[in-house]
């Protein structure tokens, strides 16, 4: 077991390290511990599945940098120069969230690999329009400023929206991660307030997809979510619960994902996903008072929504998004749960 922690550690060692904040094997340990029989088997399957989904600082500058280059060879440019002086990197997140985060990572890269800064140009008129954020989730941090942007006027009246349509200026939206059900929402939304044909001019960029949408075909289903079975506690929690939308969406079907490659087998998926839904009503379980309809064992999601959570598993150096398992990032004072990740901002 102390090569699997010592592993796990290699990967997710410089979480949170610019607040001071040090993961150590002993940490990682201690949490294990709290499955009790399970400690080993739960850390096989987290040695498995973090490789694949936890962001370093510097995989996220490989990861700007991608975005850069792909922009570059998109819009048509020769020069990166040219390119950042006709674009402007919109900053409408507030200053603890990740995309202000992002910006100072992408001034590094431009600076290191390219010797420039975007700051250099912020004055010049631009054409280009990219949003930066880590993650997509149900999208509603991403589609709200999308739509707040697109209704947004110049000093003569004209909207965003009507300027790309008429191909004036572009919209990009870069993102690190991508939930394909909550992608299908945001696309839904833009369609529904602006019109198919100013949807389909934003260009969109990931690098990395969570497919999680229950009614396409072939999805991978790299998340956490459980097959319905005969476990008592799950069944009972889940009857529990008075929303009513998309109860169909909360199980996974027996025989997917077709081909297994997000954990070990498939056979220690289903147990995987027990044991995470099982620690998190127990979390939920040592709430005093009302319990916020939108807290779920997998994770926050629409208190509307009858699921067990998003199940997300991408995590970054900076910060674990709510809509993962609580069992990675729960940090209550007097609850009896000591998280993997120590999250900041959560309240």
């Amino acid at each position: 077991m102390e090569e699997v922690i010592r592993k796990i550690h290699a990967v997710i060692k410089d979480y949170r390290n610019h607040d001071d904040i040090y993961i150590t094997p002993e940490h990682i340990a201690t949490w294990a511990n709290q499955f009790g029989d399970h400690n080993e088997f739960v850390l096989n399957e987290i040695l498995e599945i973090l490789p694949k989904v936890y962001i370093s600082r510097n995989k996220a500058k490989e990861y700007i940098k991608q975005h850069i280059d792909a922009y570059i060879n998109l819009y048509k440019y020769t020069n990166v120069s040219t390119f950042l002086s006709d674009t402007e990197f919109l900053n409408m997140q507030l200053p603890h969230k990740s995309q202000p985060a992002i910006l100072i990572l992408l001034e590094e890269v431009l600076n290191e690999a390219y010797d420039e800064s975007y700051l250099r140009y912020i004055t010049y008129p631009k054409i280009n329009y990219i949003y930066f954020d880590d993650i997509l989730a149900s999208g509603s941090t991403v589609g709200n400023h999308i739509l707040t942007w697109l209704h947004q006027q110049d000093t003569h009246g004209r909207a965003n929206h009507e300027k790309i349509s008429n191909n004036e200026i572009k919209l990009s939206i870069s993102l690190f991660c991508k939930h394909t059900w909550g992608f299908s929402f945001q696309k839904y939304r833009i369609i529904n307030k602006f019109g198919d044909k100013t949807e389909r001019k934003i260009n969109w960029y990931w690098n990395y997809e969570i497919q999680n949408h229950a009614k396409f075909n072939n999805q991978q289903l790299n998340i956490a979510k459980p097959v319905k079975g005969d476990n008592i506690t799950i069944n009972t929690y889940f009857a529990s619960l008075t929303a009513t939308k998309y109860d169909d969406y909360a199980f996974r079907e027996v025989n997917t994902p077709i081909n297994e490659h997000f954990f070990t087998n498939k056979e220690n998926r289903i147990k995987f996903e027990n044991i995470l839904v099982e620690r998190g009503i127990e979390i939920i379980g040592m709430i005093k008072g009302e319990v916020k309809p939108n807290i779920r064992p997998l994770g926050l999601i629409n208190p509307s929504y009858k699921i067990l959570g998003l199940g997300t598993h991408f995590f970054t150096w900076r910060n674990i998004p709510n809509n993962s398992p609580l069992v990675y990032w729960w940090e209550v004072p007097g609850h009896d749960w000591i998280p993997l990740f120590s999250v900041a901002n959560r309240g």
